[in-house]
């Protein structure tokens, strides 16, 4: 696509990372690759996990968790702990989170898990960065 005015919109393989926790590749954009204040995480969930450590960020954070069959998106085929603000809440189909500027969230707990499903992670900024933390640790993935 070289020589094409619009070719750097269209961004393939440079996103893709493996990461261990997750199962296959994950499409990943939290440096700018997007060229606009939007950051993205898509990942794949076949396992029990969880985020432990409560923490805030300076912008807006959207989660959303899908069933991996697009046949039927809403049967997640987990059991899923999230801790908003304090509150616990329990999610077993197809949900949207959305988390304002400096709400405490996590941990998030993948209890149960039948069947793969996907964790998308949509930021409004153009440089995602780990969360700020309301405990003295640093922030774990349990497997």
């Amino acid at each position: 696509m070289a020589g094409k005015k619009y070719a750097h919109c269209i961004k393939t393989g440079a996103l893709l990372r493996s990461i261990p926790h997750y199962t296959g590749q994950s499409i990943v954009a939290h440096e700018g690759e997007l060229d606009v204040d939007c950051s993205i995480g898509y990942h794949c969930i076949s396992k029990k996990m969880s985020f432990d450590e409560p923490h805030t960020h300076d912008f807006h954070e959207t989660l959303c968790f899908i069933g991996g069959n697009p046949q039927d998106i809403d049967n997640l085929g987990a059991e899923i702990e999230f801790t908003l603000g304090g509150e616990k809440h329990l999610i077993t189909s197809a949900t949207v989170v959305s988390i304002p500027p400096h709400l405490e969230h996590c941990p998030i707990v993948f209890k149960k898990v039948t069947k793969p499903l996907i964790f998308l992670e949509i930021s409004r900024t153009r440089n995602w960065k780990s969360g700020k933390s309301s405990k003295p640790k640093t922030k774990k993935v349990r497997k």
